[in-house]
């Protein structure tokens, strides 16, 4: 505990001298630790610019080297074809000569008119068949209702299968229900046993006689593909011709309309311009967190390390052995190092000549490769970056532990001034008791 008053004895200011003196002990080291924290958080925030930087273009330059981008292929089809397609990199360029016979459609049936939605109808079991779900339904004497056996339905489906509904005509209440799959073989069967045998009302089982009656027949899309004709349980037929998804939109039979499948440069383009973009975000981020300012004479916290010098150097080397190539695809380096892009002169020069592209980010010897490969040893769990990292991570810790300790030696130091004070305080208190004693004595003679 600090002293919070004056000397009894001195008159001196014990707290304030107790405080000036331990502070001007503490400010060279405290000086000292505080510059090391400072340089080490500014270090911290640089490497972890540099890895965000590092990772986007390492994320950057594993696009622009995928097939999906090389080899990227765009569907065009012709208006109110009844279609539409998409393709990828695995589909042929060519055309192809298609008609919709037929789309895909759920079966759907409608039960005989009730009188409303909570007229009794009875007890037994359902089953349910639509392909390969089967449903099993019991309706008790509780739940024997229109609304109930409805409700019984959906609970057992839980979506898959069938899902019913009431329809209020002006007849009166239909129960229908809805296979949720479309095809022929998902086709709705519905038995029923039990119970007062009431439920027979909604038995389906075609070609057998049946109560419900048919609202849509479960069908299956059908398309052909330069005459060979090809059946679908759904709209979207993607294991027809390799690479291309096919959706139905409309039957049209008889209408032949083309689908075209060509090379898609934009994909590329783009995968090259992400490239251009990540890449010169890298060569920016080490430029800051090296630069010096000659104005302010402030260093950053990079400035002049070995590590950032031969990472830039690097980079340069690299972009330097392939500057043909890039010049070829409209991509110019820039006197800061930086790339400069021309999305004309990419095109052309990739309709000119393909190879270059497939040198330059394709092949596993060319310039996306290489610098890929240098991100991946940078970023590596064992690479440099985390070498640093790992560096100034046991820093910090060594800057807390030398402010802790900081702390307890000023403490003690503290207690021993504030120990020496009280004992002068008293020591002085004594001597100004024995002065006016002996000025008293003094006085009487």
């Amino acid at each position: 505990m600090s002293i919070a008053s004056t000397g009894i004895g001195s008159g001196l200011d014990v707290a304030t001298l107790v405080q000036q003196l331990v502070a001007a002990e503490r400010a060279p080291t405290a000086n000292r630790i505080d510059t090391v924290e400072r340089k080490t958080k500014a270090e911290i925030s640089a490497f972890g610019s540099l890895r965000s930087a590092f990772d986007g273009l390492r994320n950057a330059l594993t696009r622009l080297r995928s097939s999906d981008a090389a080899d990227a292929r765009k569907a065009t089809v012709q208006a109110e074809a009844g279609f539409t397609a998409t393709a990828t990199a695995k589909a042929a360029v060519g055309t192809y000569s298609i008609e919709v016979l037929s789309r895909a459609s759920a079966h759907k049936l409608a039960s005989a008119a009730f009188a409303s939605a909570e007229t009794t109808i009875g007890t037994g079991h359902l089953t349910i068949t639509s392909g390969d779900t089967t449903l099993e339904i019991d309706v008790d004497a509780e739940h024997a209702t229109l609304q109930g056996v409805r409700d019984a339905i959906n609970k057992a489906a839980q979506g898959q299968g069938v899902a019913a509904t009431i329809v209020q005509a002006d007849d009166g209440a239909h129960l229908v229900l809805n296979a949720t799959s479309t095809g022929a073989a998902n086709a709705l069967r519905i038995t029923a046993s039990g119970g007062d045998g009431a439920l027979s009302a909604f038995a389906y089982n075609q070609p057998a006689a049946s109560t419900m009656q048919q609202l849509q027949a479960a069908g299956d899309a059908r398309i052909k593909v330069d005459g060979f004709e090809r059946s679908s349980a759904s709209d979207t037929i993607s294991d027809m011709i390799q690479g291309i998804t096919i959706t139905v939109t409309e039957a049209a039979p008889g209408t032949v309309k083309t689908l075209t499948v060509s090379a898609d440069p934009s994909v590329l383009r783009a995968a090259a311009k992400s490239f251009v973009t990540a890449y010169n975000a890298s060569i920016n981020t080490i430029g800051t967190v090296t630069k010096y300012d000659a104005t302010t004479k402030v260093a950053a916290a990079l400035n002049g390390d070995a590590l950032m010098r031969g990472v830039n150097q690097d980079l340069r080397n690299q972009l330097g052995n392939a500057v043909n190539d890039l010049k070829a695809l409209g991509i110019t380096i820039e006197a800061n190092g930086t790339l400069k892009m021309d999305d004309a002169a990419f095109d052309a020069g990739l309709a000119k000549d393909p190879a270059v592209a497939k040198r330059l980010f394709a092949s596993d010897d060319g310039l996306a490769a290489d610098l890929q490969a240098s991100m991946d040893r940078l970023l590596a769990t064992d690479g440099v970056l985390k070498s640093r990292d790992d560096n100034l991570s046991r820093r910090t810790k060594s800057i807390t532990e030398q402010r802790t300790a900081l702390d307890e030696r000023m403490s003690q130091l503290e207690e021993r001034y504030r120990a020496q004070f009280v004992a002068l305080d008293e020591l002085m208190s004594k001597m100004q008791s024995t002065s006016s004693y002996l000025a008293q004595q003094l006085a009487n003679l």
